[in-house]
Formats: structure tokens, C-alpha cells, sequence
């Protein structure tokens, strides 16, 4: 039968008992005082809302009094005296004799009546002040929910409020100041308690481990463990080999490839999890473990789980002596390693896939680029030449504005981030024209510069040297932009040879007249968004083909178009199964009209069926926005929320998307009405529609321009 020798280790138990008993005085103590400092805290804090309160109360009874013909705001301001005073009544009476009151969150609190000296006398005052003021307020609260006169109840409150107010909120204040000094002592006194219990606890700490280590020094045996594995075999292999324990410490040896594959570094004895950390991401080092520990696992077949390996390919940078790094990419395989039946390490085999991985990469570019080659031609075939000539120059033109600039000398940092502006509007209005034509890469090379612009717009500390990225992309961009060029020519040089001449002079035969070639695309357009946000949209135009316009001014026309009919489809009409709930067609419709209103000017309207302006959203995305004070926002009417969305950045989208979320549209409308000198009215009712109209010069076709 086992004994236990009492004796022999009769210090340590009696060390260790008096260690137990002192830490569970000091825990016991801690808990108590700690208990006592919460509940102080909620009173510090009631205190605090009462000072408050008698702030609102008397702010309230002045809106109330200033606000008799606005009902909305007098039942505002009223609401929030009813909340107030029953507030204040009640946090004060519980405070005097003790009881319940409510706290922050309207939850029930118990308070204990106040026995400081000070805070009882700055209660008795408070409470000879509160009682004929309460009164008052209460004769109000009766008037007014009775619709009886309000001539003497209310300014009988006021004038209480004025009396009153900056007595009981001094009262309060003591009241707080004397809570947060009897708090204050009782951390202090728990401070004390603390630091005793700390050093008498070192103390004892001292005398076990006098006793542990006299112990120790008797018995302690220091073990060597020695592994048997073969030396030849790690320092011919091509690949890098260790072993894991279960623990995933790498043991004691490894072959010399490892150190040629991974660089070098230490290995023998350190966390497999630790060098993964330092090669791949956290979140992939914390899957290969879970992966490591299956393998581990004897209930789990090897084979069933091979496939799940997460280090199946692994880009790694290995820092060279001469500086930078080195790019490699290598593959890890796992093989369970069995001692006497039983799973005793898992073997790590690391190859190096470098050049395997460069060639699929070779293949995936090229293979790539022939796909762009062929959306290009795909996407050229269905836009129509006259259109594509315009995209064309139009890009041009727009690469030289954004080269511009880019060139401009930026003498402050407020310069510097409206280069991000500037450009941004710039991109918007070709990302516009791309969608139109369903120029797909174009569109999408626009939209991952307008990623690019806005990380720069929200970078605190912009610089020039920040733009570098972006004339890449933008050079890029011209590069595709010159090879649709080329293409474009070649492919008129075929049309050009297999032209036939009689076909041609029939007018039946002739496609893309330009009457036509300047607005059929804004259908498709709006197709193409309303597809991919879910909706059901009927586009229908009149009068864009009775005016000859200028060519120039038409593209700027299209352009502002572009962007209203994206706003429309986007942020106004509704889905199908929202319309039907509405009880409205389940097809939205969009109207778009052009008309000569005089001989000078004429009128470009965009109207839809869709849920007019959400107002509430504006003020909702203001308030975010964090640019304005929130009683400032308050005050706006729905015309000043109406010119918030001529504001740059400014979107209620609540996700960035192809379509959304810039803010940026609808500031480039007002930018080109502006710079055509034109002028734009908005109308809006909630629910059934939203109406655009753009009231522009006419500037007409030269009269030997063709058609």
C-alpha cells in the first residue's frame, strides 16, 4: 500500500498551505472591496446623470417655450422633459432613502442612501430646491397632456428652470465630488491590501522554493534523449527532411537541402508553427497545424487526408546577404513516422517547385493574354465602329487631362490629395463610357484605378511619391488602349478589302448611320447594370436623335447621360419583388428625354419610377460622414440633404461595387453642368419617382460636318 512521507516534505506542505490561506484572505478581501467600488461607481455615475438631467430639463422647458407652433418639436421636447424628470425624481429619492432607480440602460439599479456627511447635506439642499420645481413641471406635464392652457404652467416652469438650475446643478456636483472621494479612499485601503498580500506571498514563494530546491538537488536527474537517425541519407537528398514530435518541435537533425531551400537558420529544436509564422500568413500557419495534428491523430487515415494538405504550395522570401530577397516556391509533404507501432513523429519533406511554378506561370500569361486578345476583338465586333472611334478619342483626351494632372507642381498637401480628385472624376466619366459600350476590360482597368484612388484619398499622409502606382496602371492602360487602336485599323483594312461596292451604295446595306450611333448603346448600358444589381428596367428615349449637335458637346452630353442613368437604375428603381410589394409594376421604367425648349437652349430630363430620394438615408450617411455636427444636420431641410449628393465622395451605397459607392457620379454631373454653364433642378417624391432636369446651351453641328 502507498504511503505518503509526511515528513519529508512536511515544509514545503506547510509553506504551501500558507501560501493557499494568504492568497485566499487577500482574494476575499479584494472581492468584497471590489463589490463595494463597483456599486460606488454606479452611484459616481448616477450622480453624474443627474447633473446632466438638470441641464436637460431646463433646456427642454426652454424648447418648450420657444417651440408652441412647431407641434413636432414641442412633442420632441416634451417626450424627452417626461423622460427627465422622472429620471431625476427617481435617482434623487433613492439617493436620500435608498432604493431602486434606473441606470443607463434603463436596467434596475439599488442604491444604498448616501451616509457621507457631504453628500447628505448637498442632498437636503437639492431636495428643498427640487420640490416646488418638480411641482411646477409636473402642474406642465398635466396641462399639457390634458390640452389644457399652458399661459401660466409653462412660464411658471421656466422660470423655476431659471432659478433652479445652476443651484442644483452645484448640489449635484458636490454630491458626485463627495461619491468619487469616498470611492477613491476605498481603492486606496484596497491598494494596501494588495501590496501586503503581494509581498508576503513573495515571501512565501521564497521559502517553498528553498525547500523545492534542497528537494531537488537530492533527486533531480538530467536526462538526455538521443535520436537514431541516419546522417547519409540527409546529407544526399535533393529535398529538405526533419522530423515533428507531437509537441511540433523539429528535431535534432535535418538534411543539407533544408538549408539551401529555407536559407539559413537555426532548425534543430525550434516550433515548426514559429517558421511557418515566417514564411506564410497566421491564418494558413494555424490550418497546416490543425492539418499536422490530424496526422497525429491514429484514428484518421494517412491517405484520406492527403489531399487536404494546406501547404500544397507555398511562395516564400528568403532574405539575402547582399540584401532584398529571394522569391521561392516550395511544396511540403507529410508522412506519419511509426516507433513500436504507434506514431511517434511526422517526416517534413520540402521540395523546391521554383522552376515548375515559373513555367505554369509562363503558360497562365500567355494563355491570359491570347484571352485578351480575344475579348478585345469580341468586345470590338459588337460596338459599333462610329462609337468606338469616339471611346477612342475620348480616352485619349482623358489620359492627357489625367497626365496633366498628375504634372501639376503641388505646393501643399491640400493640392496633393485633389490630384486624387481630379483624377478620380476623370476615371469615373471613362468608366462610364466603357460600361456603355460594354468595353469590359476598359471598364475594369477603370474601376481598379478607382480602388487605387481611394486608398490614396484616405491615406493621411499623402505624398507625390504615392501616385507612382497609378501612372503605371495608367500607362497600362494606354498601352491596351493603342493595341485596340492598331486592331481597329487592321480590321478596317479587311473591311475595307472585302467591301462590296454595290452593297455599299445601297442604302439598305449601310449600318451605323450617324443618327442613330450616338445614343442606341445607353439601352444596352442600362441593361447591363440593371442585370447586375437585380432589376427589371425599361429604358424609353425621345428626341436624342432631332437635335444636331456639336460633337464635342454631344460626348459631353453622353457623359452626363451615363451617369444619371446609373444613378437612376442603382439608387431608384427598386427589384421586382420590392415594386410588387409596392404595389407597382414589377418592370421599372427610365425616362430620357431631349428637346429644344429655344433657340439657344435645350432640356435634358431623366426621370424614374423607382423609390424617389431616401432623405432619411442622406441625413443617416451625413451623420456617418462625420464632416458635420450632428445638430447642425438636424436642422437641414430636404433641399440642403438634396446638394449633399453633389458632394464629392458622397454615396449612400452601402457597399463599393462596379456600379456604386464612389460618390463620384453624381458630383462629375454637376462638375459638366457647371463648366457647359448650364442648370440643373431636382424633384423627388418618396415612393413614386425621381426627375433630373438639365436645362443646357445649344451648341448645333457645324452645318459641313457631316452627319
Amino acid at each position: 500500500m502507498f504511503t505518503f512521507d509526511y515528513g519529508k516534505y512536511r515544509g514545503i506542505l506547510i509553506s504551501v498551505a500558507l501560501f493557499l490561506l494568504l492568497d485566499a484572505s487577500v482574494l476575499l478581501l479584494n472581492f468584497y472591496i471590489s463589490f463595494e467600488i463597483a456599486d460606488d461607481a454606479v452611484g459616481v455615475n448616477l450622480a453624474g446623470r443627474q447633473r446632466m438631467l438638470s441641464q436637460r430639463m431646463a433646456k427642454t422647458l426652454f424648447v418648450l417655450d420657444s417651440s408652441r407652433e412647431d407641434p413636432v418639436a414641442f412633442q420632441k421636447a416634451f417626450d424627452e422633459l417626461l423622460l427627465s424628470q422622472s429620471l431625476f425624481d427617481e435617482t434623487l429619492n433613492a439617493f436620500i432613502r435608498g432604493g431602486n432607480a434606473r441606470g443607463a440602460a434603463q436596467e434596475a439599479v439599488t442604491l444604498d442612501a448616501v451616509s457621507d456627511p457631504k453628500g447628505m447635506t448637498a442632498l437636503r439642499e437639492a431636495a428643498t430646491l427640487w420640490a416646488p420645481y418638480r411641482s411646477a413641471v409636473q402642474t406642465l406635464i398635466q396641462d399639457v397632456q390634458q390640452n389644457n392652457s399652458l399661459a401660466e404652467s409653462l412660464p411658471a416652469a421656466v422660470a423655476m428652470a431659471r432659478a433652479n438650475n445652476i443651484a442644483l446643478l452645484g448640489h449635484m456636483n458636490d454630491l458626485t465630488i463627495a461619491l468619487e472621494h469616498l470611492a477613491a479612499s476605498k481603492a486606496t485601503r484596497l491598494r494596501w491590501i494588495q501590496t501586503i498580500g503581494i509581498s508576503l506571498a513573495i515571501v512565501n514563494f521564497f521559502i517553498i522554493m528553498f525547500h523545492f530546491v534542497r528537494q531537488l538537488r537530492e533527486s533531480d536527474v538530467i536526462i538526455e534523449r538521443a535520436r537514431k537517425e541516419t546522417t547519409e541519407i540527409l546529407a544526399t537528398v535533393n529535398e529538405g527532411l526533419f522530423l515533428i514530435d507531437k509537441n511540433l518541435r523539429i528535431g535534432e537533425q535535418h538534411s543539407a537541402k533544408l538549408t539551401e531551400v529555407l536559407g539559413q537558420q537555426e532548425f534543430a529544436g525550434k516550433s515548426f508553427q514559429s517558421l511557418l509564422e515566417n514564411i506564410i500568413s497566421e491564418k494558413d500557419a494555424e490550418t497546416a497545424r490543425g492539418f499536422i495534428e490530424l496526422l497525429f491523430d491514429p484514428k484518421i487515415k494517412e491517405k484520406l487526408i492527403g489531399d487536404l494538405n494546406p501547404l500544397n504550395l507555398v511562395e516564400v522570401n528568403i532574405a539575402q546577404p547582399s540584401g532584398g530577397f529571394l522569391t521561392k516556391y516550395v511544396k511540403f509533404d507529410f508522412a506519419r513516422a511509426y516507433q513500436d507501432g504507434e506514431i511517434s513523429h511526422v517526416l517534413v519533406t520540402i521540395l523546391d517547385i521554383t522552376e515548375q511554378v515559373k513555367l505554369e506561370k509562363a503558360l497562365s500569361e500567355s494563355r491570359k493574354h491570347n484571352e485578351q486578345q480575344l475579348e478585345m476583338l469580341t468586345g470590338l465586333l459588337h460596338t459599333h465602329p462610329t462609337l468606338l472611334h469616339e471611346f477612342i478619342a475620348s480616352a485619349y483626351k482623358c489620359y492627357n487631362r489625367v497626365n496633366h494632372i498628375l504634372s501639376l507642381p503641388a505646393k501643399n498637401a491640400a493640392s496633393v490629395r485633389e490630384k486624387a480628385s481630379g483624377i478620380f472624376r476623370e476615371i469615373h466619366n471613362f468608366k462610364g463610357d466603357a460600361a456603355a459600350l460594354k468595353l469590359e476590360y476598359f471598364e475594369n482597368a477603370a474601376h481598379a484605378i478607382e480602388d487605387e484612388l481611394e486608398l490614396l484619398r484616405n491615406k493621411p499622409d499623402l505624398t507625390g511619391n504615392d501616385y507612382l502606382g497609378l501612372a503605371v496602371q495608367l500607362e497600362n492602360l494606354i498601352s491596351y488602349t493603342q493595341q485596340v487602336e492598331t486592331l481597329i485599323k487592321k480590321l478596317s483594312q479587311f473591311a475595307l478589302a472585302s467591301s462590296n461596292p454595290t452593297a455599299a451604295a445601297d442604302p439598305r446595306h449601310v449600318t451605323g448611320s450617324r443618327q442613330t450611333d450616338g445614343w442606341d448603346h445607353l439601352d444596352t448600358f442600362v441593361q447591363s447594370i440593371a442585370q447586375r444589381n437585380g432589376k427589371d428596367v425599361k429604358l424609353v428615349t425621345s428626341g436624342l436623335h432631332d437635335l444636331n449637335l456639336n460633337r464635342e458637346h454631344q460626348q459631353q452630353l453622353k457623359e452626363i447621360c451615363i451617369q444619371l442613368l446609373r444613378n437612376a437604375v442603382v439608387h431608384g428603381i427598386e427589384t421586382p419583388r420590392e415594386r410588387e410589394l409596392g404595389q407597382k409594376p414589377s418592370q421599372g421604367r427610365i425616362d430620357l428625354r431631349l428637346a429644344k425648349i429655344s433657340e439657344t437652349d435645350m432640356e435634358l430630363t431623366v426621370m424614374d419610377d423607382g423609390q424617389g430620394l431616401d432623405y432619411a438615408a442622406i441625413r443617416e450617411k451625413a451623420i456617418a460622414s462625420g464632416k458635420w455636427r450632428l445638430d447642425e444636420i438636424e436642422s437641414w431641410d430636404n433641399k440642403k440633404l438634396l446638394s449633399l449628393i453633389f458632394n464629392e465622395g458622397f454615396s449612400t451605397a452601402k457597399t463599393i461595387t462596379k456600379d456604386a459607392g464612389r460618390g463620384v457620379g453624381m458630383e462629375a454631373v454637376m462638375n459638366q453642368v457647371l463648366a457647359l454653364r448650364g442648370k440643373l433642378t431636382v424633384s423627388s417624391r418618396r415612393g413614386h419617382h425621381c426627375r433630373f432636369v438639365i436645362t443646357l446651351p445649344l451648341i448645333a453641328a457645324q452645318k459641313d460636318i457631316a452627319a
